[in-house]
């Protein structure tokens, strides 16, 4: 009679422990169907609006906007300057004990303080290490 007992009462346990991880499957199933659907519903848009980006970013519209709206004109022959024209960059000594020219600083093997030399405006600034001061020579 015992036995009888207890093996209705762990049949009827297991049934419901069964039955609640059925109706957990049940929705967690339900979940992964709606993100689908959400999914291919964006795909779907996605697709959308690549083939209204490639519509509208053809080169003959944009050029045919460009002329009407921004009324833009060849650059003249005399605003171009030749390549000579434009400044060149002060390149640091690398025979300097320490360089800095902006974002790299680059240091030497020894670690005993000298003078800073510094790149800027004009190449014979200095700075001391030692006392801070700017001078030029």
């Amino acid at each position: 009679m015992r036995m009888i007992l207890l093996v209705s009462i762990l049949t009827a346990i297991l049934g419901t422990t069964l039955y609640q991880v059925k109706i957990g499957i049940d929705q967690r199933e339900s979940e992964l169907l709606a993100l689908e659907r959400d999914i291919r519903s964006t795909e779907r848009e996605i697709a959308v609006l690549e083939a209204e980006w490639a519509h509208l970013s053809r080169p003959e519209r944009v050029l045919e906007l460009s002329n009407r709206l921004l009324e833009m004109q060849p650059i003249p022959e005399d605003r171009v300057l030749p390549i000579d024209a434009i400044p060149m960059r002060i390149l640091p000594r690398f025979d300097d004990p320490v360089t800095d020219i902006g974002v790299i600083t680059l240091l030497p093997p020894e670690t005993a303080p000298r003078d800073l030399t510094r790149i800027a405006a004009t190449p014979d600034d200095r700075i001391s290490l030692k006392t801070g001061s700017t001078t030029p020579q």
